[in-house]
């Protein structure tokens, strides 16, 4: 990835001779296994040493405040490109002549640490590198993980001893008026609001350089007694860089004109309420001239709220996210201190989401001028490839919208469940942003991501954690279960096949730790671990989210079908790589544990599973999962169908109704799909930019405004309603099965492992398809009654 930047930061020094470079990034051979990753140098990188300042060489975990130094060297270049890799604890900014060239490194554990490597071209003569790198401790998010401030950075070639730390002379300064005030507005997983002083911390320029502090040297001093040293294994990262796209979308709705500069008298106050027009994740920039004494706060939030226009109902609810009058404001906020500088560039360290900024700009005894308000959008380049239209229904276009810039909006270095509030990634959400992914993108490189950081990280008992990267311990083995769901569906929908065996002892320790939760009567699953969460359903039975009857030990449906569905992936991943006798254990287990879970749930005289042992709770949950799972076939399952579409059950809420519309195309009813999308469509009236957590209605707002698990209608408007489908592992083939409903025509693509598109162009009259279907591989094509081949290139159905 090759990209021209144009934003300057602190100015480096006066002999420098500021340049437009073009900074390419380059992705280092992706390594599987931890091997003898910190035992040995494995890698460039571990041939150079971590630094510190020398202050704090001593700390390390929790610190009792933030912490920021700024690493700087001059170097000369004799004209021929810069490469190096770069790594930090916990974040980094890194600038060559004040030139921005990228934050990192990208999120992971102590020891599966990322580092991130780019190439330059310079043109000769005397340059600066200089990387801002903080450690926040408890003022971080919670996915924020750490081992201690450090710094790392290898350069090749002429440039190693001019730049590689540990050989390489740097300086390091500290850089002071970063303080912590605490969350607000209501989010606890995203860190601290902060209070800058002066000015921001990637525009301070400290007061004294001093030599660093080496905290540790490279590898293979005790690798021959197969020591692996402490602290960070460095692994490169195969994640491109997020997005630094300046942008100032929206405009003011109250507090004047966007329109800079604009100057607040001594003494005075100018609030603005700023309408961003969309949900954004950025970094919020000011720059400010003058004001000593001054200050200003800057305030996000995802919806503004207000009193309801039914007053029967009383309290402040946020209604249509795009109306303010009569509103307020209550958001996650940091503060900025002005000293009078001529210049000063306030940043947080960590980037802020929403949909309404506030800022309440307040001078002292002498005026401010902000030159310059903007955001710095920060997510990962997720771009939706693929695409869906059908002109008999225009109101999709708006449902793919939210959803696209929801899935946006939550893809960052990790997969969040949302922005504003945790910033956490959740097994059950993961799995079904995972299939969302692969219907927008070839890209798999977040997807490997996430399946790996949970398997990297699995219990001694095979359960991944409820939720990680967290700095706490969260435990559920119901997402556990969710995860395992991720095996097949990579092997069905992507082709990374050495990838996918590395990860194949992490599936087995999983799926074999659930063994120990068996019961010796039937083999079903109780007393698992944690809290076993299946969805938010306002009935009696689901409390607090858990599976019924869960709680107390008992064994519930939904989860015992979870078990069976990851056993009959795991038997589909075990047939693909040819280890057909772990796929017929798989398989033996599943097919043992189907009349189990029948005598168990199963309700004769009501002709429904029952989600809890007592047989009191009746929900869609269970019933679309025995289907999905084919607990029941033939004329049974149609019966059992028809039953869950006919009776009053306990409804599927955002989140879990992926299962539930799965089942309606499997059982060709695409327009209980279309029906149930009116819900999404409420969201756009709304005024909603991205999906929201969980329905609304008259006296009850969703928390979240911003939540990837609803983005699921991208996935099956592409695989359900346009029919297409990976066919076999691999995507070797694929089947094309559109179900349109009343729809008379339709256009769509999804994106193949190849990089290449499998397009439909489609028609539907009298109960026949007629178009085309454009695929790189070969496949069928199914539509009322007919069955035709497909080929690779383009295939026209008369």
């Amino acid at each position: 990835m090759k990209r021209s930047t144009f934003f300057f930061f602190a100015a480096a020094v006066a002999a420098v001779t500021a340049f437009s470079a073009e900074f390419e990034r380059i992705v280092r051979p992706a390594r599987y296994t931890r091997g003898n990753t910190g035992i040995f140098a494995v890698q460039p990188i571990d041939t150079a040493a971590w630094l510190t300042h020398p202050d704090i060489a001593g700390e390390m975990l929790q610190i009792p405040m933030p912490r920021v130094v700024r690493f700087r060297k001059a170097f000369t270049s004799d004209g021929s490109p810069l490469e190096f890799d770069v790594t930090a604890d916990e974040r980094f900014l890194l600038t060559l002549d004040g030139q921005f060239v990228s934050r990192g490194p990208h999120r992971g554990t102590v020891e599966n640490w990322t580092y991130q490597s780019y190439r330059v071209k310079l043109p000769a003569g005397e340059h600066v590198l200089e990387a801002t790198v903080w450690k926040v401790g408890a003022a971080a998010p919670l996915a924020q993980l750490s081992y201690r401030l450090g710094f790392c950075l290898k350069a090749e070639g002429a440039y190693d001893a001019q730049l590689t730390t540990g050989k390489a002379d740097w300086q390091v300064g500290a850089v002071t008026g970063l303080r912590s005030i605490g969350p607000s507005g209501g989010a606890f997983g995203v860190g601290a609001g902060f209070e800058m002083t002066g000015t921001g911390i990637y525009d301070f320029k400290p007061g004294q350089w001093l030599k660093p502090a080496v905290v540790r040297g490279p590898m293979g001093n005790l690798g021959k007694w197969g020591i692996r040293e402490k602290g960070w294994m460095l692994f490169p990262s195969q994640l491109p860089d997020q997005t630094e796209d300046r942008v100032r979308p929206g405009r003011f709705v109250t507090g004047g004109a966007m329109k800079f500069p604009f100057t607040v008298p001594a003494g005075e106050k100018r609030t603005i309420l700023w309408d961003l027009d969309r949900y954004i994740c950025a970094y919020p920039e000011a720059v400010v001239k003058g004001g000593k004494g001054g200050r200003m706060s800057w305030g996000w939030a995802e919806a503004l709220r207000g009193p309801s226009k039914d007053p029967k109902i009383k309290g402040n609810y946020k209604g249509n996210r795009s109306e303010w009058e009569g509103k307020s404001f209550d958001g996650f906020t940091d503060r900025m201190v002005f000293d009078g500088r001529d210049r000063a560039v306030f940043q947080p360290p960590w980037f802020r989401c929403g949909r309404w900024c506030q800022l309440v700009i307040e001078a002292g005894a002498e005026p401010v001028t902000v030159e310059d308000l903007s955001l710095i959008e920060s997510r990962y380049p997720l771009e939706c490839t693929s695409a869906f239209t059908a002109p008999e229904d225009p109101e999709l276009a708006g449902v793919q919208r939210i959803s696209t810039r929801s899935m946006q909006m939550c893809c960052h270095e990790m997969l969040f469940d949302c922005p504003y509030y945790e910033q956490q990634m959740y097994p059950g959400d993961t799995r079904v942003q995972l299939n969302v992914i692969s219907s927008m993108t070839a890209d798999d490189a977040i997807i490997r991501r996430a399946i790996e950081i949970y398997d990297l990280n699995r219990r001694d008992d095979g359960n991944v954690p409820f939720n990680f990267p967290t700095t706490g311990t969260q435990e559920g083995a119901a997402y556990t279960l969710c995860y395992l769901g991720m095996y097949p569906d990579y092997l069905m929908n992507h082709a990374n096949r050495e990838w996918l065996r590395c990860r194949l002892p992490g599936l087995r320790d999983t799926l074999s730790g659930f063994e120990v939760y068996e019961r010796a009567e039937d083999g079903l699953l109780a007393n698992l671990p944690g809290w076993s969460f299946m969805d938010w359903v306002p009935r009696k039975g689901w409390e607090g989210g858990w599976a019924p009857g869960s709680k107390t030990g008992a064994p519930n449906a939904e989860l015992n079908l979870f078990y069976l569905a990851a056993l009959q992936g795991a038997a589909q991943v075990e047939e693909a790589f040819g280890n057909m006798h772990l796929a017929a254990h798989w398989r033996a287990k599943a097919e043992a544990l189907k009349p189990a879970i029948v005598k168990a749930f199963f309700v004769e005289d009501r002709g429904l599973f029952a989600s809890d042992a007592d047989r009191t709770v009746f929900s869609e949950h269970a019933q679309c999962l025995a289907l999905l799972t084919d607990v029941f076939t033939g004329a049974r399952a149609q019966a059992l169908f028809a039953k869950l579409v006919s009776e009053d059950l306990c409804p599927t809420s955002v989140y879990f109704s992926y299962y539930l519309f799965e089942t309606y195309f499997k059982f060709g009813r695409a327009d209980l799909f279309l029906k149930r999308l009116d819900m999404w469509k409420g969201y756009v009236k709304l005024g909603a930019t991205t999906c929201l957590e969980e329905p609304e209605y008259p006296g009850h707002d969703s928390r979240s405004d911003c939540h990837a698990w609803g983005a699921h209608p991208l996935w099956f408007l592409r695989t359900g309603v346009a029919g297409i489908r990976s066919a076999a592992p691999f995507f070797a083939r694929v089947k094309v099965a559109p179900q349109p409903g009343a729809l008379k025509s339709l256009q769509a693509s999804y994106p193949h492992p190849s990089g290449r598109m499998i397009e439909v162009d489609l028609k539907f009259a009298d109960g026949k398809a007629t178009g085309t279907v454009t695929t790189p591989v070969a496949g069928t094509f199914e539509f009322g009654g007919m069955k035709k081949d497909l080929v690779p290139g383009v295939n026209v159905l008369n």
